[in-house]
C-alpha cells in the first residue's frame, strides 16, 4: 500500500511540474508577444513626424497593448521633451547642441534628408535658383523677383519658427555661411505642411521644406539649387547643398529591454528603413 501511495505521489508531482512548465511556456510566449503595454508619448520635429507615425502604426500591430502618440511642436521642443521626460522619445531634424548633449540627450540617426527650396508654381516661372540668390532673398537683400529675371512683383518670403530643425539646417547652409541673418520681413509658419500650403496658395512666394514634403501641395514646385536637383542621390553624393540627418533622442542611454530600445531598433531594421524610404526620406545606411 505504501508503495502505491509513493508512486501516486511521484506521478502527481510530475504532473504538477509538467503543468507548471506548460503554464510558464505559455506565459513566456505571451510575454514575448505582449511584453510592452501602455501609452507612450513621442514628439518633436514635423519633418520626422511621418516616419515616426508610420513606424508606430506597424509597431503597434506587433504590440497591440501599446499606444504611441506623436506631438509635433518642432525639433527644439522634441529635445526638451525628451530631457524633461515629457516624451519617451524625442525627434529632431538637426544636430544636437553641445548644451543638449551635456544635459544627457543621446541622438540616434534614423534617416537622411535634404531641404528643398519651393516656389509658388503659378506665379514664379523659374526652375533653378543660384544659392547666392536664395541667401540674398532670405537676408532681405533681394525683395523683387524682377532682380532675378522674374516678374515685377514683391517676393513673399516664408520662414520657419525658431524651434524648427529645418530652419536651423536651412540657416546653416544659407545665410549663416555668409555671416548674415534672416530677414525680419518674413511670414513665419510652424510646420513643413504649413510651409508648402502657404507657398502653394500665395502668389510670388518662396519657402523651403524637407524632401518628404515635395509635391504634397500642387501649388508648389521644388527648384534646383545651383542646377542641382533636390534628390536623395544628390544628398548621398554631397552635391546638394542643404542636407541633414534625422534623429531620435532619449535622455541617457537606452535601457535594455525597454520599449524605447525596441522602437528605435525597429526603425533601424530592414522593415523600418523601408518605411523611411516609403515616406520619401533616405535610409540612414544608404
Amino acid at each position: 500500500m505504501k508503495k502505491i501511495i509513493t508512486v501516486l505521489m511521484v506521478l502527481l508531482a510530475a504532473s504538477a511540474f509538467v503543468f507548471a512548465n506548460g503554464q510558464q511556456d505559455a506565459a513566456g510566449s505571451s510575454s514575448v508577444e505582449l511584453s510592452f503595454a501602455g501609452n507612450y508619448a513621442f514628439g518633436g520635429s514635423t519633418t520626422v513626424e511621418p516616419i515616426v507615425r508610420a513606424a508606430a502604426e506597424s509597431f503597434q500591430e506587433m504590440y497591440p497593448l501599446v499606444k504611441i502618440s506623436y506631438d509635433a511642436p518642432g525639433s527644439s521642443a522634441g529635445v526638451k521633451g525628451a530631457l524633461a521626460g515629457t516624451y519617451s522619445i524625442g525627434a529632431a531634424s538637426r544636430s544636437l547642441k553641445s548644451s543638449e548633449i551635456e544635459a544627457g540627450a543621446i541622438p540616434y540617426a534614423v534617416a537622411k534628408d535634404g531641404v528643398a527650396v519651393v516656389l509658388n508654381k503659378g506665379t514664379v516661372p523659374m526652375d533653378n535658383m543660384a544659392l547666392k540668390d536664395v541667401i540674398a532673398i532670405y537676408a532681405g537683400e533681394i525683395t523683387n523677383w524682377k532682380a532675378l529675371g522674374g516678374p515685377d512683383a514683391e517676393i513673399v518670403v516664408y520662414n520657419r519658427d525658431e524651434a524648427s530643425g529645418t530652419r536651423s539646417c536651412f540657416k546653416d547652409a544659407t545665410v549663416k555661411t555668409q555671416k548674415k541673418s534672416f530677414t525680419e520681413n518674413a511670414a513665419i509658419v510652424t510646420s513643413n505642411g504649413d510651409m508648402v500650403s502657404k507657398v502653394g496658395s500665395t502668389p510670388y512666394a518662396i519657402g523651403y521644406c524637407g524632401f518628404g514634403y515635395i509635391g504634397k501641395d500642387a501649388g508648389t514646385k521644388a527648384v534646383t539649387v545651383n542646377k542641382i536637383p533636390p534628390t536623395p542621390a544628390n544628398v548621398l553624393n554631397a552635391s546638394y547643398a542643404v542636407a541633414r540627418e534625422l534623429i531620435l533622442i532619449t535622455k541617457g542611454d537606452l535601457v535594455a529591454g525597454s520599449l524605447e530600445e525596441a522602437f528605435i531598433n525597429y526603425i533601424m531594421s530592414e522593415e523600418g528603413q523601408e518605411i523611411v524610404a516609403e515616406e520619401k526620406f533616405i535610409p540612414i545606411n544608404s
